[in-house]
């Protein structure tokens, strides 16, 4: 398909083709005239009333009836006609609106666009001091450079946009017309334009291709066309679908996952564009589901979803692949996101269906012709959850509807399915372990409310439900006293989460006397974290074996701590209990911390150097006030948090190169130890020319950081170790 010049679009005026769609609306209303004049004034006479009698009446009155019904099919092909101009011209006027305002923004960014679409930073337009520096920064000449790129590439979707539409039309108009039918009469099938219609004509050709038959090259790029032109129309999207129907939805979805995979095969790019267009028209159709076709689409879904889609295919009944599999593998290609309520409403499905049968995706075989085939259902839907965080926090909120005990089923009780590899002359090679990557990624969206990966956690504020998943994670991990027994795939995620609740971690830990009342507190609608200290001490020792975990967390509490210090009042004269307990407030959260790091160190006794100097390297790296999850401190915490991080790192490695010798070691105070240069900062910074004050804080931190250190150290199992 070739694409429109940009001139073209530009310069088109679209106005001509609602004067022909007009004009075809006329010619309907004339061919209807001639149908009453022929019944009214024709028929009567031929039509056997007596008034013309014989066998030329006869012949005459089956002409006239075929005419009649030409004029009748002549007013639906002209229908049609001005149904299809009228819908190309919205689409052209809509691609062409964006062009145009892409040309005006364009410009405005200093760039030139030639006749043919090309995009250019216009020199001519800067002033010569302008142009000279230009020409002395190569920096700012590449980032000019990448800017027309992005232009460039802004104009090309447009105008493929606007090329899309103009052969959608040729298409339909051929069609309606029967250009080419040697019969050479009107075309009273002739279906008109809309979504509706686009719905109909996609189900015609992807019915076949569910059915294992087989489009040409121009009747898959005219369905990839409907697909992408119409995938975010619930209209357009729900035709399809009930024409296709649940089960045939996923058989087509298997199809497509095969001819992708197919060796030698063909068009492989033209089917891996139809798969991402029909993920994105689930997601348009089942955007509002408090539709009749939304129910009767997961009714359906419920039922195919436990399916063997792959019974009809030689082999198949012995290696089943389940109809949620098939739906989890196509959604994963969609980008148009899907709505929160179709997720959980899914991911509710699909847990169900396992209750039921906890085996059903278990031990799944590697599947050759479906390499990328979604085999764990359940962690599929999870890790969509995890781009859509509202999503995630409905399913996995305790208080949603059906979702009492779901945390508990995923973190603690779930048997999660493996997979394994026949081997010709051997057992089976089962896969290393079972993976929980989409649950990683919806418990971090749930908790924090924000996509994993964006840099966006900054430690709240949370909402009660999010908080609640939070805490319910942190329950469910350390039923039974595991806390200290984590997934691989749910650590670094999981400190990602906890790292954005450091205000409250901060005051669970520091707070050693309270046990914590459980659930969640609201304050002035906000949520926060209520557990008790030894539950949350095994779940941040559980995630502390991944060092850039623990390096994280601690990090995110050393911002605490510079937050707390800088706060601390500099009048010499203020009463010492304002100072007295928030510094030794502090000095417990940091000695619960020094403590889980012992722990680490005492329990991975092989690896505990290259745990100390990963720990060590990654913690250097977050510095600044405002860094990954790290959230902003004040004015005078942004001078105190990096204090000490050196000397923290090497007591780090020392605690690690020291463990297990009969000579107790000071390096377990590594937190403790960046307090104090802390405290010195928060002195020099308040005049405090004696030291009286930064002593009075310090000796409060180290206060706390003895019975912090001690009750970590007794949660953890290591009562009076050091």
């Amino acid at each position: 398909m070739s694409t429109l010049g940009y001139e073209d679009v530009m310069k088109a005026d679209p106005s001509a083709m609602a004067k022909a769609a007009a004009d075809f609306t006329a010619m309907a209303g004339k061919y209807q005239q001639v149908q009453h004049r022929l019944e009214n004034e024709v028929l009567s006479v031929t039509g056997g009333q007596g008034l013309w009698l014989g066998s030329t009446a006869l012949a005459a009155n089956q002409h006239v009836s075929l005419t009649r019904q030409q004029s009748i099919d002549a007013q639906t092909e002209a229908k049609a006609i001005a149904s299809i101009i009228t819908d190309a011209k919205g689409d052209f006027e809509s691609a062409q609106k964006k062009l145009k305002q892409a040309v005006a923004d364009a410009q405005a960014d200093g760039m030139k666009i030639t006749g043919t679409g090309n995009v250019l930073f216009d020199l001519g337009a800067l002033s010569p001091d302008e142009r000279a520096y230009y020409h002395h920064d190569p920096d700012y000449q590449q980032s000019r450079h990448e800017a027309a790129g992005q232009w460039a590439q802004k104009i090309k979707i447009y105008l493929e946009e606007a090329t899309a539409a103009d052969q959608r039309a040729a298409l339909q108009l051929r069609r309606a017309a029967k250009v080419g039918d040697p019969s050479d009469q009107f075309n009273g099938q002739a279906v008109g334009g809309g979504d509706a219609a686009d719905g109909r004509r996609a189900a015609e050709l992807a019915a076949r291709l569910k059915d294992g038959k087989s489009l040409s090259p121009e009747e898959l790029a005219e369905l990839n066309n409907l697909m992408k032109a119409n995938s975010g129309s619930p209209e357009y999207g729900q035709t399809l679908l009930t024409a296709l129907g649940p089960e045939g939805t996923l058989l087509l979805a298997d199809e497509l996952e095969l001819r992708l995979n197919e060796r030698g095969g063909k068009l492989k790019g033209e089917y891996g564009e139809l798969q991402t267009n029909l993920a994105n028209t689930i997601a348009g159709a089942t955007r509002d589901p408090n539709t009749k076709f939304y129910q009767d689409f997961r009714k359906g879904l419920q039922d195919a979803g436990v399916k063997n889609v792959n019974a009809r295919h030689f082999g198949g009944k012995t290696a089943p692949i389940y109809g949620y599999q098939t739906l989890a593998t196509l959604l994963q290609h969609g980008n148009a996101g899907y709505g929160k309520e179709f997720l959980n409403d899914l991911g509710t499905d699909i847990v169900a269906a396992e209750r039921k049968d906890k085996n059903r995706w278990s031990s799944h075989q590697f599947d050759g012709p479906r390499p990328d085939l979604v085999y764990d259902p359940v962690d599929g839907v999870l890790k969509l959850m995890g781009q859509n965080p509202d999503a995630a926090t409905m399913f996995l909120d305790p208080k949603s509807p059906g979702a009492e005990d779901r945390l508990k089923y995923l973190l603690r009780d779930r048997e999660w399915p493996t997979t394994y590899t026949n081997t010709l002359f051997a057992a089976p090679v089962n896969d290393k372990g079972t993976h929980q990557a989409g649950l990683a990624a919806a418990l971090e969206a749930a908790a924090t409310g924000d996509v994993p990966g964006e840099g966006t956690h900054n430690g709240g504020p949370h909402t009660p439900a999010q908080a609640r998943v939070m805490q319910g994670a942190i329950d469910a991990l350390d039923g039974g006293g595991k806390g200290s027994e984590i997934h691989d795939d749910l650590k670094m995620p999981l400190a990602n989460a906890l790292s954005d609740y450091v205000d409250d971690t901060h005051g669970i830990l520091s707070d050693h006397v309270r046990s914590g009342g459980g659930g969640v507190r609201e304050e002035n609608g906000a949520g926060h974290l209520n557990g008790g200290a030894d539950s949350l001490t095994r779940v941040l020792r559980g995630v502390s074996d991944e060092p850039e975990a623990y390096a994280l967390l601690y990090s995110a509490e050393r911002a605490k701590t510079a937050e707390l210090i800088g706060a601390l009042p500099a009048d010499p004269h203020a009463d010492r209990s304002v100072v007295d307990l928030p510094a030794q407030r502090i000095g417990t959260a940091l000695g619960a911390y020094d403590a889980i790091r012992t722990d680490v160190i005492l329990d991975n006794k092989d690896d505990r150097m290259e745990w100390a100097d990963k720990t060590s390297s990654y913690a250097s790296a977050i510095s600044g006030p405002v860094t990954g999850f790290i959230p902003e401190v004040g004015d005078v915490a942004g001078s105190l948090v990096d204090l000490g991080i050196d000397k923290w790192a090497d007591d780090v490695k020392k605690d690690a190169q020291d463990a297990g010798n009969k000579e107790a070691s000071d390096a377990h105070f590594a937190a403790l130890n960046q307090s104090k240069e802390m405290a010195r900062g928060w002195g020099q910074a308040n005049g405090d020319t004696t030291g009286q004050r930064t002593d009075l804080v310090y000796s409060n931190i180290a206060l706390g950081h003895t019975s912090g250190h001690a009750n970590a150290m007794s949660a953890l199992g290591r009562n009076g170790q050091q």
